[in-house]
């Protein structure tokens, strides 16, 4: 048909010229040229299949590449037999549609045509979604790059739910979304598992769309994790296209922040300003007359301030030492702070609860003081925007929750030189029961802070839960005479030891634990929303997580030692210390050594924030391995 193929060749004119406008390639890209300086792995038969038009992006051979604008819309005039082919193709496929398959070959998840350019030309004029295919997939030769690794995790992805219309731009997505929909990428899907996430990403997809997320740099599938994060409770088939339209827009900022490269993510804010750290007298009327003029709350118009926690305070030491820094603001601000606290609330419905009360109770902030809790957190502070939401947590970039946390691992090292001062045989402990953000930070400067006072220590590393018979058992059968435990009792009634202490003849003795200065930590942060400079913090242009991460020079991090300590070690310690607070001593500056080799070489700056929060290597003192869920999916397995 004439005025068909007319108005597909205006359409691939003006796509190679857009292409042109923007520097880039304006016919398609052929798979011949693209791998041919690149090492390439086995070729596999996957058979026939329906595939997604739009990842559908070239030819296998140049052959007939510029009769092509890069949109696949031909080029050539009218009066050419390809045009009349074209036509042809055009005329069979409106009126009876095609029986024979296309041949493609699939590459890093797309797809190049070997048999069936004007086919494909000719669906995608008519906006077709899919195409049945005859495919062969390519494997690459090498799989140490982040996109290597990408299409590693989708091609196991692929074997256990053949669809190929989820793509996800970040390692790991794969399996968070397996786990989302209470499967694995071992063993196959059930079929009906596999339909409802076809339909559901479908509808996501059309929805996300209509919402104008094709502006955002990141896929559907992207922001359908993101959404699925937040409403997590919903079954989004169910839910109508108007309702996840208008949810997308709340988590519009949570949908730009995917798109960001990770050093572009978050705002790392490392010590208090000026105002914040400024000390007001101890007395009510002193603070009363230090912040007169200076903010608009109080004592009649207090700041409302609710603190969420996941056990009671009665049990858990974790949650006490929070709510002492709670009770702690409301005695300091003199009555322009009011707080209130909810205990308990590790089931989503008695969170959700909480801060509904909280809310009619008129609180502006409120802190979650769990990572476990941030999930739930991240859609409160959706539903809720006008109130400011905090998590007590490391690393996770999220626009609508600030996060905070210490540098717990400036303690750490400390410890771990105080541990390799009196250790009797080079072999020191350390369990860790959490494997969270940090966690390796505290680790290696643990591990760095030791070798610095014994070049041979050894730091000898379990995770999880306490062994049968006992941790100190456990590590006195490894040799070890000196270890740290967790960085608190697990409840106020748990008498295991914590922190560093002694092993000698299976019982414990302490001689150091790092200590939280909640009030203090708390104290800095309301001093931000009281001076009013918390959106100077962020720039409404540059959409930005921001992550609190103070340190022992800021007051909320210290450590503790126990009585009858030689003052000649604590004298040591207190030097390194000194040397920390001051800038001075950083763990992790000049030469550093992993287990499977040299990080960085002498003369180097201290690591930058951002690496020591998602630090992914164990120092080369330290014995033990990092916990893996699974190997890397789709490289071993080929």
């Amino acid at each position: 048909m004439e005025e068909a193929y007319r108005q597909a060749r205006k359409r691939g004119e003006q796509g190679r010229r857009r292409a042109i406008s923007q520097s880039e390639h304006p016919y398609l890209t052929d798979l011949d040229s693209l791998v041919a300086q690149l090492p390439l792995g086995q070729r596999v038969s996957v058979g026939l299949r329906d595939i997604p038009l739009e990842m559908v992006v070239g030819t296998v051979t140049k052959g007939r590449q510029s009769a092509f604008s890069c949109n696949f819309m031909p080029l050539l005039p009218f009066n050419t037999e390809f045009a009349r082919k074209w036509s042809n193709l055009y005329d069979i496929q409106v009126t009876e549609g095609y029986r024979d398959p296309i041949i493609v070959t699939e590459f890093m998840h797309r797809f190049y045509v070997q048999e069936g350019n004007k086919r494909v030309s000719v669906l995608k004029f008519l906006d077709a979604p899919t195409v049945s295919a005859k495919v062969t997939r390519l494997y690459p030769g090498t799989w140490d790059s982040v996109e290597s690794r990408l299409y590693g995790e989708f091609c196991a992805f692929w074997r256990v739910c053949p669809l190929y219309e989820i793509e996800f731009s970040r390692e790991g997505s794969y399996e968070t979304l397996a786990k989302m929909l209470g499967q694995n990428l071992i063993e196959k899907w059930p079929q009906k598992k596999v339909d409802y996430l076809r339909h559901t990403f479908l509808l996501f997809k059309r929805a996300y769309l209509r919402a104008g997320g094709d502006h955002l740099d990141i896929t559907p599938a992207d922001a359908m994790l993101v959404y699925l994060n937040v409403y997590n409770q919903d079954r989004l088939l169910d839910t109508p296209t108007d309702i996840v339209v208008n949810r997308l827009c709340k988590i519009w900022r949570e949908l730009v922040i995917a798109g960001k490269n990770d050093e572009d993510k978050v705002d790392l804010v490392e010590a208090p300003s000026v105002d914040e750290e400024e000390t007001p007298a101890k007395s009510t009327s002193g603070v009363l007359n230090f912040f007169m003029g200076k903010t608009v709350y109080s004592a009649t118009n207090p700041l409302r301030i609710a603190f969420i926690h996941e056990f009671p305070c009665a049990t858990s030491s974790w949650d006490s030492l929070h709510d002492q820094g709670r009770q702690y603001l409301d005695e300091h601000f003199g009555g322009i702070v009011r707080t209130e606290a909810f205990e308990d609330c590790h089931d989503p419905d008695v969170f959700y609860a909480a801060v509904e009360t909280a809310v009619k109770h008129g609180d502006n902030v409120i802190f979650s003081t769990s990572h476990r809790l941030m999930e739930y957190t991240l859609r409160a502070a959706v539903e809720y925007p006008r109130v400011r939401f905090l998590n007590c947590s490391i690393g996770l970039p999220h626009q609508s929750v600030r996060s905070y946390f210490g540098k717990m691992y400036e303690a750490k090292f400390l410890l771990g030189a105080l541990a390799a001062s009196m250790a009797d045989n080079h072999r020191i402990g350390y369990h860790a029961s959490v494997f969270a953000s940090g966690a390796l930070s505290e680790i290696n400067a643990f591990a760095i802070g030791a070798s610095l006072l014994d070049p041979r220590a050894q730091i000898i590393l379990t995770w999880g839960d306490v062994p049968a018979g006992g941790l100190a058992e456990a590590m006195c059968r490894e040799g070890v005479s000196v270890m740290t435990g967790a960085d608190m009792s697990k409840s106020l009634e748990d008498p295991t030891a914590y922190g560093l202490h002694r092993l000698v003849d299976g019982k414990v003795s302490g001689i150091a634990m790092p200590v939280w200065n909640w009030g203090r930590y708390y104290e800095l942060i309301v001093r931000s929303l009281l001076h009013g400079t918390w959106d100077e913090t962020s720039d409404d242009n540059q959409v930005r997580a921001v992550n609190y991460w103070y340190g022992m020079s800021s007051g909320v991090i210290d450590i503790r030692y126990a009585p009858g300590l030689p003052y000649q070690t604590r004298k040591l310690v207190q030097l390194l210390r000194n040397g920390i607070v001051e800038g001075s001593i950083n763990p992790f500056g000049g030469e550093l050594h992993s287990q499977s080799g040299v990080v960085q070489i002498e003369g180097f700056p201290p690591l930058p924030s951002t690496q020591i929060v998602e630090m992914n290597w164990l120092a080369d003192n330290v014995v033990g391995t990092i916990p893996q869920l699974d190997d890397e999916p789709g490289v071993t397995a080929l």
